[in-house]
Formats: structure tokens, sequence, C-alpha cells
């Protein structure tokens, strides 16, 4: 029986980061995976969905191209099925990229479904038949699938989950989308660009509930402008599926789409592991149980990443991972979940970090803002990217910066600047005075700080 020291089930950003760390350090390590390498955040989730939102941004600039002078001759139009392959080409790179990067580790890569023995042994099996290994720690990073509807549930061609979305062999002219969160949104903003008339359903009173309010009011302005028409606050009371998906809202309205995704959120994914032989208990929601070492109530057996629940994000699970490879190996590390900025890949994006100003008041925190629009900013309009803002929330008595949020032109890499401003526990008067760069856009937030205590060049007061 081959034995480990590390063994982890799930190649995805958890698995192949922690992987790569325990075998840098000179512990034999394996990865066990059942289907594709890379996991969720590689094959059907991160890298394929930024790949259609670069294909969507890229038509939307070749549209607007005699704003800036170039004469396009003839018409422009997305080659649906070329999208898809240069979506599935990028993907291949990435995986083959990846599992090199990996074996270069010394890791082994086993290929198969992984499940419990005991707490040290896995029974693996695969197209090569069965083996188990034995390894003195076992991290369990198996990552999460897309919820389903009980009255709509996935056939994988009229409704479709994320996952189904991805290998569409051509573009509908309509779509319902069931849930207003960050990847219906998203989804949303790729296929409105392409021309699919778009109507998403959020039974919450807005979409993305957890973003600022007033950035969610740019971008349910934005959706609008492109023709995304924005029901919240709607409950369904039926569905039926033939050639069109029709959905029944609580107000008697009926919707019709050739296509329905839905996007309700995910769920652990712990089937097949055999987890109750071993007596390691599931949550009510799915999840997995851990400290804040990362470990569970079996010795020895940890969990990162979706499979412990929110915050489902990729590089969350990867800083998991390393706390639970480090504590593996005899450390005592704690997750740290103070500072996480978020990056939301809609149009226009949207980078968040910290709470927002309806959180903090509603905790009792006495709070002030500063909002700067982006087109106060010089480089906004030479670039032809005016839309968006940037509104920093501040403690009243203490002046540090709780919470930045951006819309707009590279929301999604600007919001670091401030999570590395938050996570160093600088004050907006602090990080007002740092010198940026003019003319950038990263000059935005640099503005929303010296606005929390009224020293700003430019007025943020007009509508955004």
């Amino acid at each position: 029986m081959q034995r480990y020291e590390i063994a982890i089930i799930g190649s995805g950003p958890a698995g192949y980061v922690g992987a790569i760390k325990a075998a840098r350090e000179g512990f034999p390590t394996a990865v066990i995976e059942k289907g594709d390498f890379g996991g969720v955040c590689l094959n059907t989730g991160c890298i394929p969905t930024k790949a259609l939102v670069a294909s969507a941004k890229q038509l939307r600039n070749v549209r607007r191209a005699a704003d800036f002078g170039i004469d396009l001759k003839g018409s422009v139009s997305a080659i649906f099925q070329k999208l898809y392959e240069r979506m599935n080409h990028v993907v291949d790179i990435e995986r083959k990229g990846l599992v090199k990067l990996v074996e270069n580790s010394g890791t082994e890569i086993i290929k198969g479904q992984a499940s419990f023995v005991d707490d040290n042994v896995l029974k693996i099996s695969g197209a090569d038949g069965e083996k188990t290994i034995n390894a003195k720690n076992i991290i369990i990073a198996t990552g999460s699938n897309p919820k389903s509807l009980p009255f709509l549930p996935f056939d994988g061609e009229k409704v479709v989950s994320s996952n189904d979305l991805l290998s569409l062999e051509s573009l509908p002219e309509s779509m319902i989308i069931i849930g207003g969160g960050y990847i219906g949104c998203e989804f949303a903003s790729i296929f409105s660009a392409l021309g699919t008339k778009i109507t998403i359903i959020e039974a919450l009173p807005s979409l993305l509930m957890n973003v600022d309010e007033d950035i969610v009011k740019v971008l349910t302005r934005e959706f609008k402008k492109e023709g995304v028409e924005v029901k919240a606050d709607s409950q369904i009371v039926g569905a039926k599926v033939a050639d069109k998906v029709t959905v029944t809202l609580a107000d008697g309205t009926d919707i019709s789409a050739d296509v329905c995704l839905v996007s309700v959120g995910r769920r652990p994914l712990t089937e097949g592991l055999a987890m109750e032989g071993i007596g390691l208990p599931v949550l009510p929601d799915g999840a997995i149980k851990v400290n804040e070492r990362m470990m569970t109530d079996i010795p020895g057996v940890f969990a990162v990443g979706d499979v412990v629940g929110n915050p489902m994000l990729a590089y969350v699970a990867s800083a998991e991972c390393k706390v639970a490879v480090g504590n593996a190996l005899g450390n005592r590390l704690l997750m740290d979940y103070t500072v996480i900025p978020i990056g939301i890949f809609t149009y226009p994006e949207i980078g968040s970090v910290g709470v927002t100003e309806r959180q903090a008041r509603s905790a009792g925190v006495d709070v002030k803002t500063g909002t700067v629009l982006l087109r106060s900013l010089g480089i906004s309009h030479a670039s032809g990217d005016i839309v968006g803002m940037a509104k920093l929330v501040a403690d009243s008595v203490s002046d540090m910066i709780i919470g930045v949020h951006i819309i707009g032109e590279r929301a999604t890499d600007l919001v670091h600047e401030a999570a590395v401003a938050m996570y160093q526990g600088m004050t907006a008067s602090a990080f007002g005075n740092v010198l940026h760069t003019h003319p950038t856009f990263s000059e935005i937030v640099s503005e929303a700080a010296h606005a929390v205590n009224g020293t700003a060049i430019f007025s943020g007061k007009q509508a955004a």
C-alpha cells in the first residue's frame, strides 16, 4: 500500500495549491481527482467564464469603435462556436500547465473516486480498477455543485446549470436567469452582449443583496440600458418546460424563454466519500464542520474550500488549504477571514471589500462615507469608460476604513488596493495621502478616501 504524508481529495484551487506547498517542502503528497484536473474553477467556473467575459468585452469595444475615430466596414457579430472554441482552448492550456506544475512539484496525481476506508486509508476507484492508499493526513477539497430547484430540475438543454451553459451548441435567443447573485449577473452580462434577451428573476428585493446598494443601483441601470430585464422581489409559483421554458410569477405574469439558467447557489459536494464510515458528520447545508485550523472532528482529517461552506471563492479555498497543510505538518495556523475582496465580472464590473454602509449602520457602527464618480477622472474620458463610482466607508470615530465598493472599468483589480489598506489598518486620511499616478483609474480610490473627510478635489455628489 502506497503511503503519503498528505493526500488531498480534489484538484481545484484548494487541492493543487495545498499539494504544491506540501510537496515542495519535501513531504510525500498525492492529489486524487475523479474528473478533469483543476476542479470547478478551471473547468466550469473562473477560467471559462472569464474567457467569455473577455470575448463579450471585445465585442462591446468593437461596436463602439466609431467613438474612438475608427471606421469599421460591415456588420459586427459574434460567432458563437468560435467564442466557445476559444474558451475551451484557454481552459485546455491552463489545465496542461497546471498538471505539469503539480507534477514538477513532486506530487503524485491519482485518477479516480476516493472514499474513506478508515481515518487514514482511502479506496480509489478508477478506470484501472481499485487500489488503497494510506495517508497520515487527509484533506477533503471536493468543491461544490450548482443547486437545483425541485420544480425545475436540470435537464441540460432547456433548464440548465452554470456548468451546462458552458457547453451550449448554439446561442439562445432568450434566457430566463433565476437568481440575481454573482453567477447569474455575470452570465446576464455575457449573453446580453451576444444578443440574447435576458430576464433575471430574483426573489430578494434587489440583485446582489450583499453588495452596497449604491453600486447595485448603477448595475441595475446599466442592465436596463443593455436590455436586461430585472424582476426583483418576485416569487415563482409555477413552471412548465416544453418548446420553451415558462415560469409564472406570484403576480400572475408568465415569462417564457428558450433556456432557463437556474443560479440559486451551490451545495458542498461530499457524495461518494463514505464519510459516515469514519463518523464524519455533514451539517444541514451539506458542509463539513471545521475549526479555524481547518480541522474536522476526526484527527488528521481536514476540509477546505467550497465543501466547508461560504465563502465559496477559489482564492479563499487556496488560502484554507495552505492553512490545512501547515497544520498537518505540525504548525498551528489559523485561517484569517477578516479581509476578503470580491470581484464580480459583470458589465460594468464590481470590486468590493469589507462591509457596506447598510451593514455597518445595521450593526450600530457610526460611519462616514465618501463617493467619487468615475466620470470625474481624466482617464475615464480618455479611455471612453465613464460609467461607475467608488464608495469608501469609514468608522466616524477612528477614521478606519471598513469597506470599499467600486463599480466600473478595472474595479475587480482596483479593489485589491483597498484590501491591502484595510489589512494594514489604514485610516481614510492616510489612504488618501498615498500618491497615485495621473491619469489612472486607481485615482478613484484615493479620491474616495479624501471624500470621506471632505477633502476630495472632485465632487461625487451628482448621480453616478
